[in-house]
């Protein structure tokens, strides 16, 4: 589900001039007029981070002096070839390019849930693809959390608290049907990043795992590249079965903030999709706990979870120990997504105590056992 592209050319920050910025917003905020940029800082991963100060014609103007970008500058990638090939224009990976965009532009209103405000969300010509632009969520007092160290238990609980705001509303839903209005939402065996996977993907990962710290961590699951890539697609079969509902997809403790008060907030919906609760659940519990903590506290949180369900009324639930079986196959996804992290993206050491978290979880939890 892609809709035109419009003509804006992005190749560097300088093209983001304030015509281009007020033409872009005045799509959605008519009248207004940008009379001047300043670039604060970039960021380049799998796709480009602009944080700019704007100022406006217009004193009152509702609209927020800091915003963010989020888009595709060519000239600035910095990946290894085979994943800069997969995600510049036309590569497979662009599908998750497309899907963000259009969940902002046109699902995001349907939820009630702690995420950026977002003031334009389009795909563009050329290899920019597309540009989401954004609040910049400091100014509300967000921290993104220390993957490294992960996440506390509290905090844990208020980003499963926040997913279920997710899941919730569309448990079930005839629109995440194939003939459903929100059927442009990836499958977990069907999608366009399912075919990515299987034509490209995963030999990404099986290069990647010849990193010594990464074959070390494939060790320590008992598995080698040929078994997890079997585990990861029998775990797709679970997580494509009813009951399915809206997921984020990729909760990972990058992709999270704490706002005061103590809610957890969500970024990145580049994997937004359709399948099982335990896909988000288990990535974002497993990915931001310590080993340690995740022991003492995985069934109590996922109690928690359940509960939560079941006060929006949710009838049509696994029971406990279902949830806990579905709960404990989940690592799979979240080793391999880890796996095809390049170090570039983040560093070593976040990548390496995030992947480790996902090989150990599967050790702990008898992962590959339940998927063959």
């Amino acid at each position: 589900m892609t809709s035109p592209a419009l003509p804006v050319m992005l190749n560097s920050p300088d093209d983001l001039t304030p015509e281009v910025l007020t033409s872009l917003l005045r799509r959605h905020r008519p009248g207004v007029t940008v009379t001047e940029i300043r670039v604060r800082s970039t960021w380049q991963g799998t796709t480009s981070h602009l944080h700019l100060d704007v100022d406006y014609a217009e004193p009152d103007n509702e609209l927020p002096r800091r915003l963010f970008v989020k888009t595709q500058l060519s000239t600035v990638h910095d990946l290894p070839a085979a994943v800069d090939e997969s995600l510049s224009q036309g590569g497979g990976g662009t599908v998750l390019l497309d899907d963000e965009t259009t969940f902002y532009r046109d699902l995001r209103d349907d939820l009630d849930v702690e995420t950026m405000t977002t003031y334009f969300a389009e795909h563009l010509d050329g290899p920019s693809q597309f540009l989401i632009l954004a609040e910049d969520i400091t100014l509300r007092g967000a921290q993104v959390p220390d993957a490294v160290a992960g996440l506390s238990v509290e905090q844990v609980d208020a980003l499963l608290a926040t997913l279920n705001r997710v899941h919730a509303p569309f448990w079930d839903s005839p629109r995440l049907r194939d003939d459903g209005d929100l059927s442009w939402l990836q499958h977990p065996l069907t999608g366009g990043f399912a075919e990515f996977l299987r034509t490209n993907g995963f030999s990404i990962i099986r290069t990647f795992l010849e990193l010594p710290y990464k074959k070390a961590l494939l060790d320590a699951t008992g598995e080698d590249a040929d078994s997890m890539e079997a585990a990861f697609w029998k775990l797709q079969e679970h997580v494509a079965s009813d009951p399915i509902t809206l997921l984020h997809g990729d909760p990972h403790p990058r992709n999270t903030y704490a706002v005061p008060g103590g809610r957890m907030g969500v970024l990145d919906w580049q994997l937004v999709r359709r399948g099982s609760w335990s896909h988000d659940v288990g990535y974002a519990l497993i990915g931001a706990l310590p080993p340690a903590l995740r022991r003492d506290h995985e069934r109590e949180l996922l109690d928690n979870y359940r509960g939560r369900l079941l006060d929006a009324g949710i009838t049509t639930l696994p029971d406990r120990e279902q949830m806990w079986t579905a709960y404990r196959q989940s690592p799979a996804w979240g080793f391999c997504m880890w796996a095809i992290t390049p170090d570039q993206m983040y560093s070593v050491e976040i990548v390496e105590a995030v992947l480790g978290r996902f090989a150990e979880a599967y050790s702990d939890l008898g992962t590959g056992s339940l998927l063959r």
